[in-house]
């Protein structure tokens, strides 16, 4: 039995083309400082994908650092205004007011308007660079899940 679904995933032109492969060496494990429940979150944006309805193209996910919980959601155009309506809706209105955010330096994310958001709830805002994209590792392992379920499950469909 164990030979038969060896050769089912060997033949499975989707299972082969979006296997879960790390390509990356062991490197040793950095503790995560969150002590609470949905105290630091992480945030990225994935994307371009095919149009859908809407016009919506990309995602923006966030991910809490210590529970894992993923809250995502589509987005037609990718600006300060839309981050801080995803994050009022999604988090501080659901979790409370976050004690830290983690991104990258998108413009999206590093501008006037989000900066004075966080400072006037008392957020603080951590920047992982373009070098080190690590710093967010829970996020971008999160980005990389979502890819790979999404391809697989819409790899065939119109537009994808």
């Amino acid at each position: 039995m164990l030979q038969d679904a060896q050769e089912m995933v060997k033949c499975c032109h989707a299972c082969q083309e979006h296997a879960n492969i790390n390509h990356q060496p062991a490197a040793p494990m950095q503790p995560l400082e969150s002590p609470f429940l949905f105290d630091q979150w992480g945030m990225d944006l994935v994307g371009p994908f095919p149009q859908a309805t809407g016009q919506r193209k990309f995602l923006i996910a966030v991910v809490d650092y210590f529970t894992k919980w993923v809250e995502a959601e589509p987005l037609a155009k990718i600006t300060e205004k839309e981050v801080i309506k995803f994050l009022l809706k999604n988090i501080v209105c659901r979790f409370d007011i976050p004690r830290t955010l983690v991104s990258n330096n998108g413009t999206q994310f590093s501008g006037k308007k989000l900066k004075e958001w966080c400072e006037g709830l008392a957020i603080k805002q951590f920047f992982s660079s373009v070098s080190n994209p690590q710093v967010n590792g829970q996020t971008e392992v999160t980005n990389r899940t979502i890819l790979q379920y999404l391809k697989t499950r819409l790899g065939s469909a119109k537009g994808a």
